[in-house]
């Protein structure tokens, strides 16, 4: 008796390219791949790359929703939710149709995603055709408390009648200034805000104290020459990603976790102005993540003077995604002493992003002479965890710090990279092993 192992080959072929609709994007990928039959469903190609909705799929997903829209039975309507690549007018009506059908069934969290969803090769932000908003959506939104835009156009952009909306998510869209500050108003109930990939905004200014906004995601939106001006009691997560742009920030006092991604220009040169300027306004957080990047700026005047540039009194996690480069060492150490309440300190070099052009116009000691500089002691420190360990001077070196100079540390998580070389990491494990600690109790975990 033979046990079929691939099911789907019994389905008729209508009914796995709607199974393949529904699948995400890699998924849909490995699917098509296994089989030659199928493979003609999947295109990737630069002009003609329309994901898995491509000819026959494309064509049955369109008519299967505009089914499932068209019968829906019941007067109300809790989610709507729905991707399609948008490659021509001649579907406008039809999704026109769909969106107000839905509202008018006072639907609560409505995603509206128009991109081709390629991970590694978007469609371009200005692209044509391109699906707009029609004007009865702003009419009718009265209902709606979660959503999301995705590849579209805002068209009207008046948010006066969404009165319950409590998350907005816009992503590859164009934003302007006004636009932001029409959400900001007109959405009293608004706690998250998300901006990730949004083009032709100038500035992002929301000071409207009233607003209960606690979540405020800008992820690598254009041009932001003006920077962002926040006034937001409320606010608890703010994270940014992007160029290293002006911050003005003002009443953040539940702020509660920070995550900052910057992109390096090499071309500038920055000094400790600019660097206040970048931590400063968060110097109330009590989480901080901060990518290599940042790390690769901050100078090291304080080694000599012994004034850090910045406190953060109120840290007590601190996440370093860095490639621990020689320029990052002095960096490292600044954020600790910076930090004298830190008690949990993660390391992750798996996100590493060298700058071969870029080279500190002020670094003036030696990776010795970082390491043996009296008077720092990390005295709240208690579990350290490093990913990606490779066992490499600046790691080690690190790590004796570390255990060299606190005095409360219970725990020491080292994970090795996978692709690390053994002979080094093992190395680098003996000489850790035997490093002088300032706490008897800590523990050392290998993995």
């Amino acid at each position: 008796m033979t046990t079929n192992t691939d099911p789907l080959s019994d389905f008729h072929d209508d009914l796995i390219i709607m199974i393949i609709t529904f699948l995400p994007f890699i998924d849909a990928y490995r699917l098509c791949m296994s089989k030659k039959k199928w493979q003609y469903w999947f295109s990737i190609g630069r002009r003609t790359k329309v994901m898995y909705m491509k000819r026959i799929g494309r064509l049955k997903y369109f008519h299967f929703v505009n089914r499932a829209v068209r019968r829906l039975a019941s007067e109300f309507l809790t989610k709507f939710s729905f991707r399609l690549y948008y490659s021509s007018n001649s579907y406008h009506q039809n999704i026109d149709k769909w969106i107000e059908i839905v509202l008018k069934k006072s639907v609560q969290e409505l995603s509206l995603d128009f991109s081709d969803g390629d991970p590694v090769e978007p469609q371009p932000m200005l692209r044509n055709p391109q699906y707009v908003l029609p004007h009865f959506f702003y009419q009718q939104g009265m209902s709606v408390r979660i959503l999301n835009i995705n590849s579209c156009g805002l068209g009207l952009c008046n948010f006066v009648n969404f009165i319950q909306l409590t998350s907005l998510a816009l992503t590859r869209v164009r934003l302007f200034w006004a636009e932001i500050e029409n959400i900001a108003h007109n959405c009293p109930f608004l706690e998250t805000l998300s901006l990730v990939e949004c083009y032709r905004i100038v500035k992002v200014e929301i000071t409207l104290r009233t607003l209960g906004l606690r979540k405020l995601i800008v992820r690598h939106c254009q041009s932001l020459s003006l920077g962002i001006e926040l006034w937001l009691p409320r606010l608890q997560y703010f994270e940014y990603a992007g160029k290293m742009v002006p911050f003005n920030m003002r009443g953040m006092d539940d702020l509660e976790e920070v995550v900052l991604d910057y992109r390096l220009d090499t071309r500038y040169s920055y000094n400790s102005e600019d660097i206040k300027s970048l931590f400063n306004p968060f110097a109330d957080a009590r989480i901080l993540q901060v990518s290599t990047s940042a790390l690769k700026i901050i100078p090291t005047e304080y080694l000599f003077f012994g004034q850090p540039l910045f406190k953060f009194w109120q840290l007590e996690h601190l996440t370093l995604k860095t490639g621990l480069e020689h320029f990052e060492l002095a960096s490292i150490i600044c954020l600790l002493i910076c930090s004298p309440y830190i008690t949990t300190l993660s390391i992750s070099t798996g996100a590493i992003m060298h700058t071969p052009d870029f080279r500190p116009n002020y670094f003036p000691l030696s990776p010795g002479e970082i390491w043996t500089t009296d008077g720092w002691i990390l005295d709240h420190l208690e579990c350290v965890q490093i990913e990606g360990f490779t066992g490499n001077t600046c790691e080690t070196d690190l790590v004796n710090f570390m255990l060299r100079n606190s005095r409360s540390i219970k725990e020491l998580n080292i994970k090795q990279l996978v692709r690390a070389t053994s002979s080094v990491t093992s190395e680098a494990f003996k000489e850790i092993n035997k490093a002088a600690v300032a706490s008897e109790a800590v523990v050392i975990n290998w993995s």
